[in-house]
């Protein structure tokens, strides 16, 4: 079996050219343990920005780095005029399945323009679904800020670059508008969760849906969380820099637990630095500084360095106003950290209430500094949510049942297609009619 992923990050080709490894890295995880598989070729291609398309082989995966050949004028006008590209990449993606040859194709999200080939391959193309855009570009300001806190507080600098907030806010639903095109055009999808198994029965009806779990991090199979409670409590949590993450929750909720004054704590804020644009337009909606109340950003880590941060920590917090299955909560569940998270989009497959963590309603800071003090005042109710959530991460996360499932699914797909294609035929020419 040929299978060719068309993924946003190089995976294990990230080395060859000098990347690190941060994003992507269940994506690493799941082409270590198929390409170990004899009886099947394995073909990447990405994004890269380099002049010319680049391919090369190394442990049994061929890569394909595709380049943007677009002038420095045409990129800056399309980042101005929030206009997203499509045609030069597809020209591209036509030229590697034709030069690779594969029995399915596999796209990793609906970020980007890749699921649009499905239009023009006969070979059969399956989404991996990540997140939803047409989902995140309805909860954008859930936070409460709107179009001009995002203009106020976007530099001049990135203003006049096109890399401003309100930029990323209109070309994000430039893309979330071209995600909506995918969903009509695309026949396969894989997903884990309740919450984007309903929303492809809306945006592609008479798609076939199936359910396939992500292989994690190495680290966060080999290392169990086993904190002890000490005087100074410590809260993580890892936020992408994208105003839908719930930053906000996160400065509200430091101020009703420092003005309770019950114990100390420090919340460090993996993901977000302190120069981040968002930053400064929440402490402008809050009215205070994340400094003031014990929160600190430590940006982007490798996975070693969160793993060791996690650890270290009390309780992990998940904020988001939107998501479908953060890895953030399934790697500390994983861990068997004590999460609290938000009961939003697909976070309630990934744990029960009251039994693997706690769930609270998005934006509520009142109900997370609660659910806070539930943990830190029962430590072994804390662990024991832990304990529980690990249990139930080892076996979604299971490597051999994930890799079985994952082929099971091509083969399906694979059969599933021959025989409409057969089927269509024979009415086409008439035998049997």
């Amino acid at each position: 079996m040929r299978v060719l992923w068309f993924t946003n990050t190089p995976s294990l080709a990230a080395a060859h050219f000098n990347l690190p490894s941060i994003g992507g890295g269940w994506i690493e995880s799941l082409e270590e343990k198929i390409k170990a598989v004899q009886n099947i070729e394995l073909g990447i291609a990405f994004s890269h920005g380099k002049a010319n398309l680049e391919k090369f082989s190394k442990d049994k995966t061929t890569y394909y780095a595709i380049p943007d050949k677009r002038s420095k004028v045409k990129k800056f006008t399309y980042r101005h005029l929030n206009l997203i590209s499509n045609e030069e990449l597809l020209e591209y993606c036509v030229e590697i399945i034709n030069d690779f040859k594969p029995d399915i194709i596999n796209v990793f999200g609906t970020e980007g323009a890749f699921g649009l080939i499905s239009d023009r391959t006969k070979i059969p193309v399956v989404i991996h679904l990540q997140g939803i855009m047409t989902i995140y570009e309805k909860k954008w300001f859930s936070s409460g800020i709107n179009k001009w806190n995002l203009l106020y507080h976007s530099s001049i600098k990135g203003i006049l670059k096109g890399y401003s907030l309100i930029h990323h806010y209109y070309s994000f639903s430039k893309a979330a508008e071209r995600e909506r095109e995918i969903f009509k055009k695309c026949k396969y999808f894989m997903g884990r969760t309740d919450w984007d198994r309903r929303i492809t029965a809306v945006l592609a009806p008479g798609s076939r849906y199936y359910c396939c779990d992500e292989i994690l991090k190495k680290g966060f199979y080999r290392n169990v969380w086993d904190k002890k409670p000490q005087e100074n409590k410590i809260f993580l949590s890892t936020i992408q820099p994208n105003i839908y993450k719930g930053l906000e929750t996160v400065l509200e909720t430091a101020i009703l637990l420092k003005e309770l004054d019950l114990f100390k704590f420090t919340w460090f804020v993996i993901g977000i630095s302190n120069a981040d644009s968002m930053v400064k337009v929440f402490e402008q909606k809050v009215g205070r500084k994340f400094k003031d109340f014990n929160i600190v950003f430590s940006g982007s880590r490798q996975s070693g360095d969160l793993i060791n941060a996690e650890l270290n920590a009390d309780i992990f917090i998940h904020p988001s106003h939107i998501d479908n299955s953060p890895n953030s909560v399934c790697e500390a569940m994983l861990l068997g950290m004590p999460v609290l998270a938000t009961h939003t989009g697909g976070t309630g497959s990934l744990l029960t209430d009251k039994k693997e963590g706690i769930l609270i309603q998005d934006g509520d800071p009142y109900a997370m500094a609660g659910a806070v003090l539930d943990l830190i005042r029962d430590p072994l109710y804390a662990a024991e949510l832990g304990r529980n959530a690990r249990v139930r991460a080892i076996k979604r996360h299971d490597a051999d049942q994930i890799l079985n499932s994952l082929i099971d699914i091509y083969s399906g797909i694979i059969n599933y297609s021959a025989n409409r294609y057969l089927s269509g035929y024979t009415k086409a020419v008439g035998i049997g009619v």
